[in-house]
């Protein structure tokens, strides 16, 4: 196989693409690709002139991927992902189905969605479909790690804000008829939960859903966890290198565990239901509906 230095056959293609010879250039970013299936500087040059292979044109979502993501850079080191880019988009594909099927339980639709946010959105894996699907100005996103949500409002043009570490110090604007946390708790430290759960539940319309994953039981049991009799166990590790890991670790916890810990949180007056294994077959599904004020 003949060696392909990436750095300099991306600035050939940069360079032919500026003198207006989108083919060739298309040829020497497939020799990247060849090279360097995860290369998002490659990526992201091909979805920004639309060459032949790139997502954005039959996916029908904005395909740029910040080189800071770390969901992206899991799937990159992935030993079964030959694709990363395809199985990153696919990913956030999944999880608007997963979600819509929640939905369901609630007679609620994402076309006709009266304010939603996407809590803990990272840099857009399921931003770039949501917006797609969501009335116009009814998504904000929000997140903590630097740089997320500056470049998501200036990639996919949505509202948003950035959060806390600690939930004492946000006061979320607005209210949302849907709030999604997805794989969020699934990392924090119980101790955390109680305050976040307050914050979220008030940023809820009357009627409105919250909706939030957890590693339960399968998760527990694929990763070989003991967690005792009271059914959790956190660990100061996770995928992420922007966070401190005793701040966002991995969290094992059952769904009485974590049913135990809403109600504590916000009392009888709040309506929960679950379902097991959810979300990427293995996430538990937590829904949380705030009541009408009628």
């Amino acid at each position: 196989m003949t060696h392909v230095n990436v750095t300099q056959t991306i600035a050939a293609a940069n360079q032919l693409l500026q003198q207006g010879n989108p083919s060739e250039a298309s040829h020497q970013l497939d020799a990247v690709f060849r090279a360097d299936p995860h290369n998002i500087e490659a990526h992201n040059l091909r979805e920004r002139y639309a060459l032949p292979g790139n997502f954005s044109s039959w996916m029908g979502v904005n395909a740029h991927i910040s080189p800071d993501d770390d969901i992206f850079r899991f799937f990159a080191n992935h030993p079964t992902s030959s694709n990363p880019a395809r199985d990153y988009l696919a990913d956030g594909w999944r999880t608007m189905v997963e979600l819509q099927d929640i939905l369901d339980l609630y007679s609620l639709t994402l076309g006709r969605c009266n304010g939603f946010l996407e809590f803990a959105s990272g840099h857009g894996r399921f931003t770039r479909h949501l917006c797609k699907k969501l009335p116009p100005g009814q998504l904000v996103v929000s997140d903590v790690v630097p740089g997320s949500v500056d470049f998501l409002q200036n990639t996919m043009g949505v509202q948003g804000f950035y959060s806390a570490t600690n939930p004492a110090e946000l006061k979320i604007p607005g209210q949302y008829q849907i709030i999604f946390v997805l794989s969020l708790f699934s990392h924090l430290p119980a101790q955390a939960w109680g305050t976040w759960f307050q914050v979220l539940y008030q940023a809820l319309a009357p009627d409105g859903v919250l909706i939030f994953s957890t590693h339960g039981a399968k998760c527990a049991r694929m990763e070989s966890i003991d967690w005792g009799a009271d059914e959790y166990r956190f660990y100061p590790y996770s995928e992420s290198t922007a966070l401190d890991g005793q701040l966002y670790g991995c969290a094992y916890a059952s769904v009485d565990y974590v049913l135990r810990a809403v109600t504590a949180a916000l009392g009888p007056q709040a309506t929960v239901r679950t379902l097991e294994n959810h979300f990427w077959g293995n996430q538990d599904a937590i829904m949380v509906q705030r009541p009408s004020l009628a």
